[in-house]
Order: C-alpha cells, then structure tokens, then sequence
C-alpha cells in the first residue's frame, strides 16, 4: 500500500498533520483488511471546511481498482471523515461496489437510491466511529 498525504492540488501540509494522518491511513487499512492490497491512496487535506462547492466534507474518488484518491476537508470531524472514506476505498478495492456505483455486493443498484439510504454509505457511517475510536485509543 502507497499512501501519499499532501494539501490540496499537491500543497505542503504541517509536517505533524502529514505523519499523523499517515498513521490515520495506515491504522484503518489495518482494521478494515486491506494494508496488504497493493493500493495507491492519495489523501488531500483541504484547510477549510468543504471540499467542494456543495458542501462535501469528504470524497472518494476511485481512479481506478488500485488507485483512489480522498479528499477531507480540515475544519469538520477530519478523522470521522478519513475513517468514513477509507471504508470507501475497501469497498472499491475489494469488488464490493463498482467503480461506477451500480452494483453492491452483487446487487444491481439504480441511481434512484437516497445518498443516505446507500448501502455502501450506510456501512461507512457506521463503522467510521467504531475505527476512529479504535484509533485514537490504540494508534
């Protein structure tokens, strides 16, 4: 697993902060199973407190079925937001959800779904607390 922690479009982040959510990255790989799948996760720390236009706190963005990039927005619950999006980055890599979210474990899915109502989002909510829990008890 190739983790690379930067700011957003490449920036320079407090060299605490990068090491810190590099052992965040690691950690949640370990507890979701996937620290030994040759993956390329990319995670860039925004320093406001959207991502994006609407709203977003946190992204995931799959490249491809190895590589993905985070995006996590600084001023919100940031390690809520990585544990969520790492869930996220297990469900791509091990074929749980395509890259083009129509299917789930097998389960053909329409676009018609509530974001909230998704399965792969409900997993992610729950369990992004349990790891970061996990994490900061046992980092």
């Amino acid at each position: 697993m190739n983790i690379c922690i930067e700011g957003p479009r490449g920036g320079q982040l407090d060299n605490g902060l990068q090491a810190y959510a590099t052992l965040a990255v690691k950690h949640f790989a370990r507890q979701l199973g996937i620290s030994r799948l040759k993956t390329n996760i990319i995670v860039r720390i925004h320093n406001r407190a959207f991502v994006d236009e609407i709203g977003t706190d946190g992204l995931c963005e799959p490249i491809n079925e190895r590589t993905f990039i985070i995006d996590v927005a600084l001023f919100t619950n940031w390690l809520s937001t990585l544990a969520h999006e790492m869930v996220h980055v297990k469900q791509f890599a091990r074929g749980e959800m395509d890259l083009g979210l129509t299917r789930w474990k097998s389960n053909n899915y329409c676009d018609n779904i509530e974001y909230w109502d998704q399965p792969w989002e409900k997993e992610a909510r729950k369990l992004q607390h349990k790891m970061v829990e996990e994490f900061e008890t046992n980092p």
